[in-house]
């Protein structure tokens, strides 16, 4: 029996931690404690499938994942200013466009920043008012472990697909008479499994249909109606 498990996982080594000071955890405002997800960086958004995270703790420490490289380090507090110190990273290197947002992020974060809640975001703005950064709440996902009897390998292959100007991410895996495909929608998640189909690779999750035929899929919505088309997707280069 062979076990799947759905997940990213990294060995890396921090540098150049520093700290800042010590808060105390009632000086935290609850407002601030938790999970972000970047939408905006600096007026220019994000990368759709790239998920930026700022995690920040009633303790005074502050971490996350940049795009590229898992970060951490403190903050100090004063009154409706935050200043996060400097952070040890991860030494990993990405495709360009990842590295550039993952600098922006950084840069961001590096003078004081005056801090607000607008309705469940979060906004850090700079001395000037304009937005450094806004994030969103962002739920942290789980691992799944699925049992397939009888397999004894798995294939595994990530595709990033261009459907339309809108970056879509896939990811096939097959093991034994399992054959799935998660995809990244923007902030939607679809994990979508294998129906039958007269030609190429067809896959049904959610409100979703995958079809791929050889280096080009189709995506169609179902919430649009019978007669929706879909979206033609490529390989990105």
């Amino acid at each position: 029996m062979l076990k799947i498990a759905l997940f990213l996982s990294c060995s890396c080594v921090l540098i150049d931690a520093t700290s800042v000071s010590t808060i105390a955890a009632e000086s935290v405002p609850k407002a601030l404690v938790g999970t972000w997800l970047a939408e905006d960086i600096g007026g220019r958004g994000v990368i759709d499938y790239l998920q930026t995270t700022l995690e920040i703790n009633d303790d005074g420490t502050y971490s996350g994942f940049a795009g590229c490289n898992s970060y951490t380090g403190t903050f100090d507090l004063k009154g409706r200013e935050i200043v996060f110190g400097p952070a040890g990273s991860t030494r990993k290197m990405c495709v360009p466009a990842v590295m550039d947002q993952e600098t922006k992020f950084f840069e961001a974060l590096k003078t004081g920043l005056s801090w607000k809640i607008e309705e469940t975001k979060l906004v850090l703005a700079k001395a000037d008012s304009t937005t450094a950064l806004r994030l969103a709440p962002h739920t942290v996902s789980s691992d799944v472990l699925i049992n397939i009897p009888g397999a004894r390998t798995v294939d595994r292959q990530a595709v990033q697909y261009d459907c339309a100007g809108k970056p879509v991410a896939a990811e096939y895996i097959n093991a034994g008479l399992v054959s799935l495909v998660t995809l990244t929608i923007g902030s939607e998640f679809v994990v979508a499994s294998n129906v039958l189909s007269g030609s190429g690779a067809k896959y049904a999750g959610g409100q979703y249909v995958w079809w791929t035929k050889g280096d080009e899929a189709t995506l169609i919505d179902t919430m649009k109606g019978d007669n929706d088309p879909g979206v033609t997707c490529s390989k990105a280069p």
